[in-house]
């Protein structure tokens, strides 16, 4: 088991032997961090993995009442985490999904199961290898599945399948990002270089505040990549026609972060798409050296040919 592994089993631990969350605990599992991965990822995809093989089983229920909430609650809870879309923006908008709620849930079920400790851990160390089986990649990264076809644009290899429409971003005479469009659905991708203290974290909140500064509206969600943001933002139309539905989502590399902005179908607030996504996270970012030092874009190499 690795380090984020290791340190939720000591979250568990420290959990069931004094029922709450020590202080220490909360600040090992990182639970509020959702770019990258942490010990509260790792715990929240072992809960998930316990009650999809309850709902196998036909028990959709935590196993036991859980303090603080009420039955509607705990059930919109579980409904979330075993991937009901619809229950997701209620449970969000309630803050029902708590560090110390997860605990309480995982250990109920890890009781009324019977697991042993050996079994408990083969769940996180599952939970951990899922963890690192996501992109989005960097290109020297040995974990990166070598499978799928990718279109390689120089500074990004991104994933594409039969329909799907590939049209390059410009900016002051070269391509800065592209764009894949699948049916009614689109996703914009660019890459860039993380100088200073830049991360996925201070961008997105920047990305807020620039969109609620135009008249738009910004609130962070956790989605199928991590923290994401899904906003409405103004478009050139006439009224009733000048939004525009979109989901914002990041990820921090070793040195980079690659930014998606979705729109259309797919940014829709009922939308279940999993195109974007899966898309988002199977993109490679090949960042060549800046012999400026301060392009913060990573650019990237159209086909002569065209694609």
């Amino acid at each position: 088991m690795g380090e984020a592994g290791d340190a939720a089993r000591s979250v568990v631990a420290q959990f069931r032997r004094d029922g709450f969350v020590a202080p220490e605990s909360a600040e090992r599992a990182e639970f509020d961090v959702w770019d990258r991965m942490t010990p509260g990822r790792v715990l929240l995809v072992a809960l998930r993995v316990l009650l999809k093989l309850r709902e196998e089983d036909g028990r959709t229920d935590s196993g036991r009442p859980m303090p603080g909430l009420t039955e509607e609650e705990a059930g919109l809870m579980i409904r979330t985490l075993l991937g009901d879309a619809t229950a997701a923006p209620e449970t969000s908008l309630r803050d029902l999904i708590t560090l110390d709620r997860l605990l309480e849930l995982l250990i109920s079920v890890i009781v009324e199961e019977s697991l042993s400790e050996e079994e408990v851990d083969a769940v996180l160390e599952a939970a951990e290898e899922s963890c690192l089986a996501v992109g989005p990649w960097d290109e020297g990264d040995d974990r990166r599945p070598r499978f799928g076809e990718l279109v390689d644009l120089g500074g990004l290899l991104v994933p594409t399948e039969p329909g799907v429409k590939i049209q390059p971003m410009t900016w002051d005479g070269s391509v800065v990002g592209v764009t894949l469009i699948r049916g009614r659905t689109a996703i914009q991708l660019q890459a860039f270089r993380a100088l200073g203290d830049t991360s996925w974290a201070t961008v997105r909140e920047d990305l807020a505040r620039t969109l609620r500064g135009r008249g738009g509206s910004a609130e962070e969600r956790v989605g199928p990549a991590g923290a994401e943001l899904r906003a409405v933002v103004r478009i050139q139309g006439p009224p009733g026609k000048d939004r525009q539905t979109t989901r914002a989502l990041g990820h921090d590399g070793p040195g980079w972060i690659l930014r998606g902005f979705v729109t259309g179908v797919g940014a829709e607030p009922d939308s279940t798409e999993e195109w974007p996504y899966t898309t988002f996270q199977g993109t490679v970012v090949r960042m060549s050296p800046d012999p400026s030092g301060n392009d913060k874009l990573i650019r990237l190499r159209w086909p002569e040919s065209g694609l």
